[in-house]
């Protein structure tokens, strides 16, 4: 039964590839073991070969050494190649001000990642995924918790998510494989522990199928999110640049893009972020309204003239400090200078074609001009958008405008309406230059 669920898994999900190791991420436990048999009665089919690796995080002392020589022993007997560490959970904790179980999470990831030469099998099951989704639906989690535990993500791959924990025992029972039990799994210190003991019994009542049933649900879920993100990431492939995205129709999208668009943005920036649906919610509301709103880890988002972009509390940005220059040139005078570089005209304008004063300033809300040999006319803020201006310089670059509108926009050039031509008798030349401090 276990074995055709794994292969069913294996098939449906593209787990591995014919030639591949396939590390197992061997705590000792029920799951972990009956993994790694499973793997082994199967590799010659799969074409695969099995290595293992254990981090002993220190936290249990005698108990955890025991788990260490249990997992020596046994892939000692089987033959199988087995990378062992120990590990500081308890000081990267404290240092990071992480739980307990984030801290051992985050180092057992990176020491599979560094060990692995292939994929890594990790031995969750549809029972870990049912308690997944509840935890998540308790934290209030969007679509992504209920999506619950991958198949598949990166290098790590799951063979035993169609099984329950019942399987495996059976499983186990029926080929007499050995494993061990972490006493921390009998207590209700740990959150995942009382959804264990204390709400699944009472939904397998209603529903003594309930892990394959969240199962289905999680894998529908995971379709309609693939689906979502995908709008989402075609909206940011137009509108958004290293530090931010233009937010051009933004309240036109539907609400799950637009969240999807917040939250996909945020990682791109900093994956440590890990907003929750909280924060994202916060951040649509501001992306409609306008302001800011705090994010995790001293973070925030922030709405402003169309713009959305995230900041580090309380770090200061670079932005430019400009000064500009204008000198004038009689038509003979401006032929001699010409020559010098013929680009420095896209910064050349004709004095008599200018309307009123001229006024040296920074855009305002309104601000629009249409470029020299540009066929329309696009508001300042589509412009930088395209010469992906980061939005902390946009209030600090330099505007020349006249009484009818923008003349010229430092970086982009004049204004099609002032450009000189053959009858031009007296041309400016606009001169920025720029130097970089702390705003």
């Amino acid at each position: 039964m276990m074995k055709k669920q794994v292969i069913s898994a294996i098939d449906r999900f593209s787990l591995l590839e014919r030639g591949e190791n396939i590390t197992v991420a061997l705590s000792g436990g029920a799951d972990s073991m009956a993994l790694l048999y499973v793997l082994l009665e199967l590799r010659k089919n799969l074409g695969i070969t099995v290595s293992a690796a254990h981090l002993n995080h220190q936290i249990r002392g005698d108990e955890a050494l025991r788990d260490e020589s249990f997992v020596k022993e046994q892939c000692e007997k089987l033959g199988v190649p087995l990378f062992i560490e120990r590990a500081e959970v308890l000081k990267l904790a404290k240092e990071q001000n992480l739980s307990v179980e984030l801290a051992a999470r985050k180092l057992r990831y990176e020491f599979l990642e560094r060990v692995n030469t292939g994929k890594v099998a990790t031995a969750h099951t549809a029972s870990d995924n049912l308690e997944t989704v509840i935890f998540n639906i308790t934290r209030g989690s969007g679509l992504g918790g209920v999506c619950g535990i991958p198949a598949k993500r990166d290098i790590f791959i799951r063979p035993l998510i169609f099984c329950t924990r019942q399987d495996i025992e059976n499983y186990c029972e029926a080929n007499n494989i050995p494993y061990i039990t972490d006493s921390t799994n009998l207590t209700d210190d740990y959150a995942r522990n009382k959804i264990r003991h204390n709400v699944i019994p009472v939904l397998k009542e209603l529903n003594p199928s309930v892990e394959e049933t969240v199962l289905r649900m999680s894998l529908n879920a995971t379709e309609d999110l693939e689906f979502i993100e995908g709008m989402a990431e075609e909206y940011l492939s137009k509108y958004a640049n290293n530090n931010s995205f233009a937010l051009n129709d933004f309240e036109k999208l539907n609400p799950a893009v637009a969240k999807r668009v917040i939250k996909l943005f945020i990682d791109k920036c900093n994956k440590e972020i890990s907003p929750e649906a909280i924060h994202i919610e916060n951040a649509y509301n501001k992306a409609l309204l306008g302001g800011k709103t705090s994010l995790p880890k001293n973070y925030s988002a922030v709405c402003e003239n169309g713009e959305f972009w995230v900041i580090k509390n309380g770090e200061p940005q670079i932005v430019p400090k400009f000064s500009v220059s204008i000198t004038g040139y009689e038509k003979e005078d401006f032929e001699k200078f010409k020559k010098i570089n013929n680009l420095l005209l896209n910064n050349c304008f004709d004095y008599d074609k200018i309307v009123g004063k001229l006024e040296l300033r920074t855009r305002k809300t309104g601000d629009s001009i249409r470029l020299k040999n540009r066929g329309c006319t696009k508001t300042l803020n589509q412009i930088f958008n395209e010469n992906k201006t980061p939005v902390a310089f946009r209030d600090k670059i330099p505007v020349l405008a006249d009484e009818k509108g923008v003349v010229w926009v430092c970086g982009s050039g004049v204004a099609q309406r002032v450009c000189i031509n053959s009858c031009s008798k007296k041309i400016g030349y606009i001169k920025a230059f720029e130097e970089k401090l702390n705003g």
